[in-house]
């Protein structure tokens, strides 16, 4: 497996803070406290739509390296409570991955995200609360719910950092 260089540590991880671990092998992201107790683990995807071991190139698998979850953008309701259909592609809830080591920039990457949704789920299936995990154009994908009911309320409660681990 190849992942991250660096450590939250290294970037003033706190008592509030959390860190989620992603695995392209296993499918998982389990999310740790700052004392390292397991707090959740849940289904997952960082798969591109080309091979495997592949992340240098748009659309491939999810850069392995070291992020912090950055701008959330709550795609999931207008106004008046309806889904936004537009969205439907990133499901209820986006949040920005913010690259901490540069590996973005080095594979010629960049705007890599943490979402649901899945346009390949089709209208209304990309807005289950657990919609099929299709592999992305190089985001990493979680289920709707999860990523309201379990990420968002870390987010909220202090800064959410990331590490993707991919095949080497």
């Amino acid at each position: 497996m190849i992942g991250p260089k660096r450590k939250p540590k290294e970037f003033g991880f706190g008592p509030n803070d959390t860190h989620l671990v992603v695995n392209d092998i296993s499918e998982t992201c389990k999310a740790y406290d700052f004392t390292g107790k397991l707090l959740w683990e849940v289904p997952c995807l960082a798969r591109g739509i080309y091979g495997e071991k592949e992340w240098r190139v748009t659309n491939a698998d999810t850069p392995p390296g070291l992020y912090k979850l950055g701008e959330v953008y709550k795609d999931y309701l207008n106004p008046d409570n309806t889904p936004i259909r537009t969205k439907l592609s990133f499901g209820w809830i986006t949040f920005d991955l913010v690259d901490l080591e540069g590996n973005e920039d080095g594979s010629g990457r960049a705007g890599v995200a943490l979402h649901g949704g899945g346009s390949a789920c089709g209208w209304p299936g990309a807005w289950n609360a657990k919609q099929k995990l299709y592999v992305t154009h190089g985001c990493v994908r979680m289920y709707n719910a999860d990523l309201v009911y379990r990420v968002l309320p870390l987010y909220d409660l202090g800064t959410v950092y990331v590490s993707v681990y991919q095949e080497s």
